[in-house]
């Protein structure tokens, strides 16, 4: 049998925990990595909780989260997302465009605004929500759609 080394002309196979690019496929030393291996007291969210529907309600949560997201200028509705449907789920329904999670995530549409200043907008007063319970997660703000006026009569 030959040998992909063989086969790719090179004559020798890499060494052990190399990959072809020759980068260490070795697992990280300690503390090395993400910012949540290091120090928790370094954190960018020091009270992040692992799911903040688990705190309260998941029903009352997305019902907030969903009116202070309205409530923010520009923004004209929440949307489902693209592909597999965004919601937050609850014994008899669902809250549409928030995921309660940890990122939680928020899908909306847009008026013709600057897409960046809403953005931020809508994370603040989401964490204004969370806070409330004593919770930081990060939040994901998704823009699906931008809702632009309708030209009348080809003008």
């Amino acid at each position: 049998m030959t040998s992909r080394a063989a086969k790719r002309g090179t004559g020798r196979a890499a060494p052990s925990g190399t990959r072809r690019n020759g980068r260490s496929t070795a697992a990280p030393a300690a503390g090395a990595g993400r910012p949540s291996d290091a120090d928790p007291a370094k954190t960018a969210h020091p009270t992040v909780a692992a799911d903040p529907a688990a705190l309260a309600d998941p029903a009352a949560l997305a019902g907030r989260v969903r009116e202070a997201v309205l409530g923010v200028p520009g923004v004209t509705g929440l949307t489902a997302g693209t592909r597999v449907e965004v919601a937050t789920l609850f014994p008899g329904g669902k809250v549409v465009g928030i995921r309660l999670g940890n990122p939680v995530e928020v899908h909306v549409e847009v008026g013709p605004v600057p897409i960046g200043a809403v953005a931020a907008q809508i994370r603040a007063a989401v964490h204004d929500v969370l806070s409330t319970f004593g919770v930081r997660p990060p939040v994901e703000v998704v823009v699906e759609d931008i809702d632009l006026p309708v030209p009348v009569d080809g003008t």
